[in-house]
Parts: structure tokens; sequence; C-alpha cells
């Protein structure tokens, strides 16, 4: 039994012991952001070791950090220059390494700016970590084994830059990964790393798309692992400790478990005041780990509501270990 998984059998077990375990409770919501121009968009959220969440305002470039008592704090600011026109201009994705330094990406109006930018969470300063390459939007990103993957939502690409700096590679070139003609909705979207694979949301296909990394970092061969039942496409995601995988679905205001047997649950919708939810993730530490976070983002050229926030829904069992 590989590390991994004995550790998943064991929290499994722990957590049996402690209590059976419980239904999914009424979602609740912890913090309203403000909707007035420019926007508080919360896009992506990780927690570090100690439970502090962070998450991407991505309008306003924004890093909040939110402690487990849930007061406030800015830690940075990502070099955006929003507004230029019609030029998209966002802090997407969000990634956390074992040491609790952040990593976003970033789509900028001076394309010097747009890559992906660390961010030390002691004192909030930031760095270029690598520039994507002309007309190129890197969006869902993980952290692994000293490479970031990055889903290039456009291009139907997964990205491998350095941890440390240094040109980034196409690591993944798949049909997959590709939008389908005349698609709407984005290609790569959000992106985890579970179980010795990286996984990509396909949003313009409905899918999640595993993909290997074999023993030498190389991508194996691209697969379908999960569909979602309807035509919605998944957002950014996480999986909890029996792989079971939780959709976010923005602008369609649902999120969804998908299970390995290939079943499928509507866990909340706009009744259960959702807004243009855009990501989820589990807490770190202890009980918290049974806590669905989830991002409303609440984007102005979707949402009915104008009601960005951060809610929370307690689940029956534990998101997946922290992996790196």
């Amino acid at each position: 039994m590989s590390r991994v998984h004995r550790a998943t059998f064991l929290l499994v077990l722990f957590s049996l012991i402690l209590g059976q375990p419980i239904l999914a409770e009424e979602a609740e919501t912890l913090i309203l952001f403000d909707p007035t121009p420019p926007p508080e968009t919360p896009e992506s959220i990780v927690f570090d070791r100690h439970d502090n969440a962070y998450i991407t305002l991505s309008t306003t470039g924004e890093i909040r950090k939110i402690a487990p008592d849930f007061s406030q704090s800015s830690l940075a600011f990502m070099p955006i220059g929003a507004p230029c026109g019609m030029a998209p201009t966002l802090a997407l994705g969000l990634a956390i390494d074992i040491f609790d330094r952040l990593y976003v990406a970033v789509t900028a109006c001076d394309p010097s700016n747009t890559g992906i930018w660390k961010v030390d969470t002691d004192d909030g300063s930031i760095e270029l970590i690598a520039n994507a390459p002309s007309a190129t939007i890197w969006n869902g990103i993980d952290v692994h084994r000293g490479f970031i993957y990055a889903a290039d939502t456009f291009d139907g690409l997964v990205w491998r830059i350095p941890l440390h700096g240094g040109s980034p590679e196409i690591w993944a070139d798949d049909p997959l990964l590709k939008r389908p003609p005349g698609a709407v909705f984005p290609g790569p979207n959000g992106l985890q790393f579970f179980r010795g694979k990286i996984f990509v949301a396909n949003s313009s296909t409905g899918t999640i798309v595993g993909i290997p990394i074999r023993p030498n970092g190389t991508a194996g061969q691209a697969f379908v692992k999960a569909t979602l039942p309807f035509p919605q496409g998944c957002d950014e995601f996480t999986f909890d400790l029996f792989g079971r995988i939780y959709c976010t679905t923005d602008p369609f205001n649902t999120i969804v478990r998908l299970d390995p047997d290939g079943s499928s649950e509507i866990l909340l919708t706009a009744d259960d005041l959702l807004d243009g939810p855009t990501s989820v993730a589990f807490g770190r530490r202890g009980q918290n780990r049974r806590n669905l976070y989830i991002t409303n983002a609440a984007f102005p050229i979707f949402t009915t509501t104008f009601r960005p926030s951060l809610m929370r829904l307690r689940v029956d069992i534990p998101g997946a270990p922290f992996e790196f």
C-alpha cells in the first residue's frame, strides 16, 4: 500500500472511530464581499497548514487572507493593471506549496506581468516565476514535486513551469483537453494533483480529464475520469478521501459531487444562495477537514443577485490529505 493510500485508509478509519459520518448540512454564508465596482469577485481558494484561507479577488488582483476566526486582511495585490479596454485582466488560479508559499495565475494588461507569481504569506512580497507565452491564459494551477502545472484555457494544453523559475514547457497536449468547434465555455479550467495524476476540468465538454505522471515526469495517456450528467461544465474542483469530486459550475449555480462509480449528486443550487460558484476547497485541520468552502464570484456579466461570498458546507467525508 502506498504512503498516500495508507494515510487515506487511516484517516477514514479514525473518522469512523471518532463518530459516525454525518450527512451534508445546510450551507452557511460566512463572508459577503463588496459587489460595487470594481467588484470583489472571489475566484480561487486554498488553505495553509494553519487553516488560514487565501482567496484571489480576480477583478481587483487582491489576495485576501481569511483567518480561522474569519477576520480578513489584504496579503498582496497582483499587478493586473485593470482596467485596460476589452482585454481580460484577472488573478485566477491559486495554489500553495508545503512551505505555505502561494502561486497565482495572472492575466495582466501589461504582457510582461502575465504569468505565474509567487506570494510570500509571511510578508506579502511577490515575485514573477514565469511569463506566459503571448495570448496564453493560464487558469487553474497546482504544485507537485518542484513544478507548477497550469491549465491553458483556450489552447487546450497543460503547461509545466519549474517552481523556482524557468522556461514554461507544454507538458500535455491531448484531444480531450480541446474545446469543441464553436464552444462558448472555456476548455481546461480547474486543475488538481491527486494520487499520482493531474486532473483537469474541461468546462467546454463537461468532463474531468486525468493525466498520469510517468516516473520520468512526462505525461501519460489522458483519459476521462468523470462526466457531468447534464450540459454544465466544471470550473474548479476538489477531492475527498474517497476520491469523490466536488465541482463548481459557474455560471450555472450548482455544486455537484461526482462519485467514482459514475453516479452524481447536486449538493447545492441557487436556492442555497449560490451566486457564480467558482472554487471549492476543504479545510486542512481536524474537524475543519469535513468543511467544504465555496467561493461565489458573482461576476457582473452572469449574476442577477450580485452576492459575492464565501460559503461553508459540512459534508460526510473529510477532504483528501494535502499532497505535494
